[in-house]
């Protein structure tokens, strides 16, 4: 008894050592790789702060970054409660946690990260991106507010552990090059979390959304999608965006962060047919109307991106208007298939303003080192004056994926 009662004097008076945790056993995966240091030391100061209380100061270094910490802690006969504020020395990075305890498995906690800034060369994240980052990905700038809050709970009558996590990151910009391609983010929000009972943990859904993404030429709006995620995969069941006027659709992804291989298609509805073809380097023109279609396409290691054959078709049903100001590249194509010059010559004057009732573009990659193919068929009818002549055009163009389409979509691993 007199030894239980002389605890707080001898807290307040007697050296405490430095205190040394090994982390290692709750760093799982890549996390491992992010931080050279797996332990957290902590040089303790107590003095009396309160009749039923003490205030703890602590210094020292969590995994590689060195902390502050102050916590006030009361004690009664068989409790203890009290808060604790830690900050990381030298950034804005604070966590604030309320905790009361009775027992063994009768405890209680509630802790958050309050919002704070973000940018790529916070002292946290910059080492931790510098061995994250997929090859692909360089010369990456970006700012945001980040959010966490946490909570867990033991009581006598579920005497196992329970918690729950919650985080929102929001307004994020970023400017990176994805395979040496410019690409930027505006606006993204999302909204992320876990919870977890014993030794069950459940991902919550994510449902990330962006005010617009620029990528190879295209901007994508309101880009949306949900997101179940496991333990070791990701689902994305639907995501979305406008584009080109229309509508871009995508279904059932499934992803393996492990192996950064998958594939989908994307569905293309309503998009403007002057601004698809505006991506094609064989077309020098206007034309108005709707296309529709998909785009097959699938990542392999992470590295690279590869179309499938795709096509896109005109509303069946209605018409549209073409202008080609320059129709060189198609009258070469057509002298190569042996399309007599007088031919090529009224069909130039033909596609200077013609309007089509069938429009449809279709793109083939070559196997085995074939070179791939990008069709057109355009049938319809040009009039001028009085007279009205129809169109049907059918004409293949043959290279290089990167040839045919202005803009190049390999994600090739960066040389340094």
């Amino acid at each position: 008894m007199v030894f239980v009662l002389s605890i707080p004097f001898l807290l307040t008076h007697l050296p405490i050592p430095t205190l040394e945790f090994d982390l290692s056993p709750y760093l799982k995966g890549k996390a491992t790789e992010f931080v050279t240091c797996k332990k957290a030391t902590a040089n303790i100061k107590i003095k009396r702060d309160r009749t039923d209380g003490f205030r703890i100061q602590a210094k020292g270094k969590l995994l590689d970054w060195p902390y502050s910490a102050s916590a006030h802690v009361r004690f009664g006969f068989i409790r203890a409660d009290g808060n604790l504020a830690l900050m990381l020395d030298e950034t804005d990075w604070k966590a604030f946690v309320d905790f009361g305890a009775r027992a063994a498995r009768n405890w209680h906690f509630t802790a958050n990260i309050p919002e704070t800034h973000v940018t790529q060369g916070d002292a946290i994240l910059s080492p931790i991106l510098s061995k994250a980052m997929p090859p692909a990905i360089s010369n990456l700038v970006f700012s945001g507010k980040f959010r966490l809050d946490a909570g867990g709970d033991c009581t006598p009558k579920r005497p196992v552990p329970a918690w729950t996590v919650r985080g929102t990151l929001a307004d994020f910009d970023a400017d990176l090059e994805v395979g040496g391609k410019p690409t930027s983010i505006d606006g993204l929000k999302v909204r992320f979390g876990a919870d977890g009972i014993a030794d069950h943990r459940d991902i919550a859904p994510l449902f990330p959304r962006a005010n617009s993404v620029e990528f190879a030429g295209f901007t994508l709006s309101n880009v949306f999608a949900s997101v179940r995620a496991t333990e070791k995969s990701y689902l994305v069941t639907e995501a979305g965006a406008d584009c080109c006027g229309g509508a871009l659709k995508l279904y059932s992804l499934f992803l393996d962060p492990k192996s950064l291989n998958l594939g989908a298609t994307i569905f293309i509805d309503g998009v403007d047919a002057g601004e698809v073809l505006s991506c094609i380097s064989a077309f020098h023109g206007k034309a108005s109307g709707r296309l529709h279609g998909k785009l097959p396409f699938f990542l392999k290691d992470g590295k690279t991106i590869r179309f499938k054959d795709a096509h896109l078709f005109s509303t069946p049903g209605e018409t549209g208007n073409m202008r080609i100001v320059d129709a060189q590249p198609i009258l070469e194509n057509l002298a190569l298939a042996g399309v007599p010059e007088p031919e090529r010559a009224n069909l130039s004057k033909v596609l200077a303003d013609l309007e089509y009732s069938v429009l449809k573009v279709e793109l083939k990659r070559g196997k085995d080192g074939e070179d791939s193919s990008l069709g057109f068929k355009i049938e319809g009818s040009a009039t001028r004056g009085n007279t009205t002549v129809p169109v049907n055009l059918d004409v293949t163009f043959r290279g290089d994926i990167d040839q045919l389409i202005n803009t190049g979509m390999k994600l090739r691993r960066q040389t340094r």
